[in-house]
């Protein structure tokens, strides 16, 4: 491990000024190295997601990593709940100046034990660009690849408003609502969520949440409680006043010109009919009436699901990198740490 690097757990409630520009630089760095097609992160955009974490996932835990008193590396943790209360989601990020000095491994190293505490068995991190130091961080730990995904992104300014209009299939009409689903239709839509049990996830530890009108309610109430905006359109069968297919998608206060795409979703009896493709336009016209002054909206898509790349791709999305979720056992990962500790003290 690296002489002159301390690990300690970061508090952004009561983080100094020059430790939150120094998290803001490993974070702009890291955007600037790995993920050059993002417009540049501001300082209020990390902020943001600092004082607004990331809904769905459970609690979250920060750590920083010092190398001779210079904050050069961050750790964030969700500990996931539920079907996934097994998985402490982990993500390390190195400044590109320091890399390869053992860094990342001695952060991890050091937060394995609060993972151990938390009762997870299992480290699983998502999103890392293919092909950068992040990949080849994971293979040199024996991490397993197990899930790839694609990097979307649709930029208002550059795609013809003309492939949104998407007509509605016959037989059934179109629904939006904003925040709270309809007390007539949330247990349709908590049905609805089981065709995303199909997507392709390859194999990642995450569970695929098993969805009823509590939980659709309580996830709804935590979105509002961190002033996160949801914006969700249905498709609904005339004949049987069900919900066929549903695509959602968030607004965050930080990013107030972005908008991120969440699941989309048809029941297999209604797909064929083009109702994925149809939702999802029209729920770009809605926002965009709304919100004139949106730059884009981003979204992740299976690799895998080509028939989802299809539809965001006839849509005007654009695919700017491959990104893979890579995971570990957790007490092989302690071991493997351990021995090369060892090691390097020796």
């Amino acid at each position: 491990m690296t002489v002159g690097v301390e690990v300690e757990s970061f508090d952004p409630e009561h983080a100094t000024d020059d430790d939150l520009r120094g998290y803001y630089q490993v974070m702009l760095a890291r955007q600037e190295t790995d993920r050059p097609d993002i417009p540049r992160l501001t300082y209020e955009d990390v902020l943001g997601r600092l004082k607004n974490p990331f809904v769905g996932f459970g609690p979250v835990a920060y750590w920083v990593a010092r190398l001779n008193g210079e904050l050069v590396g961050l750790a964030i943790v969700y500990f996931m709940e539920e079907e996934s209360s097994h998985i402490g989601l982990t993500e390390v990020i190195v400044h590109p100046r320091v890399r390869r000095r053992s860094i990342g491994a001695t952060m991890l190293q050091a937060i394995l034990p609060e993972l151990r505490a938390r009762g997870r068995t299992f480290v699983e991190t998502w999103q890392i660009t293919e092909g950068s130091d992040g990949e080849r961080f994971a293979n040199a730990l024996g991490f397993h690849t197990a899930h790839t995904v694609l990097s979307q992104a649709l930029v208002i300014s550059e795609t013809d408003s003309a492939l949104w209009q998407q007509s509605v299939p016959p037989g059934y009409r179109v629904q939006q609502w904003t925040d709270a689903a309809p007390d007539d239709l949330v247990a349709s839509f908590a049905k609805a969520f089981t065709a995303m049990q199909d997507a392709p996830t390859g194999d990642l530890g995450f569970g695929e949440p098993v969805w009823n009108a509590r939980r659709v309610r309580a996830h709804e109430a935590e979105l509002r409680q961190n002033n996160v905006e949801l914006r969700v359109v249905v498709a609904v069968h005339e004949d049987t006043g069900d919900i066929a297919g549903l695509t959602q998608l968030e607004l965050h206060p930080h990013r107030p010109y972005w908008a991120f795409q969440r699941d989309t979703a048809v029941l297999p009896a209604h797909r064929g009919h083009g109702l994925g493709r149809c939702i999802k336009a029209y729920m770009i016209r809605w926002l965009l009436a709304d919100r004139p002054d949106l730059d884009r909206i981003n979204t992740t898509t299976g690799a895998a699901n080509a028939h989802m790349i299809r539809v965001n791709h006839q849509l005007g999305y654009r695919t700017a990198r491959t990104m893979i979720a890579v995971n570990r056992d957790l007490a092989e990962l302690e071991a493997d740490l351990g021995a090369r500790c060892s090691a390097s003290t020796q």
